[in-house]
């Protein structure tokens, strides 16, 4: 087991998921709810079994995890010994910030508090708490026992340092956590899926194409090279020098945008593990060979 202890604070399908990834990389994990704990324990069994028929898991590690979870209808029992807080409880602004008055009066600053929020800020989390320099956003992306994604975006009080421990605990998880700088709505992630829901709902009412094409286009384009080199990189390999040269391609001088991309690329392709290629070469290759395992396993290929 490792030394990190964690309190999940709501048990519906995103909090059961997280419960879930904590006790599959071994982290002491005790599940909070103020409903039965029956039906905390079978949503947990139920995210376990989906996880088996996935094959993500074997149905000794799940076997395994459900023998390491523990269930409470406590707050003070759930967070009195916990080092990191994940929050999942409803969208109401002023029970998240009564469930944090009570975890901080329990723990002191002792503890950082995750919400996995898609709407409230950081910092609107933070007004009138007792130590807001622990909380943060930990947003994850759904199903939230599958996809590694973690959004952390911190509020203007949330410490650096806060900031830097919430991330490393969610590697430990299993999950990719990604630094949400700024506070905007819809952090990160969710700005680019409603930018690209509207273009596709446009083209849909303005009889552009069906809604499965319009699907069918993302899925088969655009969203599998996504998956795989997402959207600067896909973009920088589609040109002969990368985005430096994009814009001489159109007879145009490169702009600001593109040279600070450019050199992200450099940055991204230089921290890959080797198996994933850490030259552009290499990123290729892998691409088209992920590429075709995705094809295999859509009986495509």
């Amino acid at each position: 087991m490792k030394d990190i202890k964690i309190a999940l604070v709501g048990s519906g399908m995103i909090g059961g998921g997280l419960a879930v990834n904590a006790l599959m990389n071994d982290y002491p994990t005790i599940i909070y709810d103020v409903i039965d704990l029956n039906k905390v324990r079978a949503t947990i069994q139920n995210v376990v079994q989906i996880m088996v028929d996935a094959g993500a898991i074997s149905e000794e590690k799940g076997k395994e995890v459900l023998a390491n979870a523990r269930y409470t209808n406590d707050l003070e029992e759930a967070v009195r010994d916990a080092d990191f807080v994940q929050e999942c409880v409803p969208e109401r602004i002023e029970l998240k910030r009564s469930v944090y008055r009570q975890i901080q009066e329990i723990r002191g600053a002792d503890v950082i508090i995750a919400s996995s929020t898609s709407a409230t800020m950081p910092s609107v989390l933070q007004e009138d708490a007792l130590y807001p320099e622990t909380i943060l956003v930990g947003h994850p992306y759904n199903p939230s026992y599958l996809l590694p994604l973690i959004e952390v975006c911190g509020g203007t009080k949330t410490s650096e340092e806060n900031t830097q421990k919430a991330m490393e605990i969610y590697k430990g998880m299993g999950k990719v956590p990604v630094h949400c700088k700024k506070e905007v709505p819809g952090f990160i992630v969710n700005r680019l899926s409603w930018s690209a829901m509207d273009i596709a709902k446009e083209n849909v009412m303005n009889g552009v194409c069906s809604v499965e094409d319009m699907d069918k286009a993302i899925m088969y384009g655009p969203g599998m090279r996504m998956a795989v080199t997402g959207q600067i990189l896909t973009l920088s390999l589609g040109v002969q020098g990368g985005l430096r040269a994009v814009a001489a391609k159109y007879g145009k001088e490169p702009s600001e945008s593109d040279l600070v991309c450019a050199d992200g690329v450099d940055e991204e392709i230089a921290n890959r593990p080797e198996k994933w290629g850490n030259t552009v070469e290499g990123v290729e290759k892998f691409r088209d060979k992920m590429f075709a395992e995705i094809l295999k396993a859509q009986g495509l290929l």
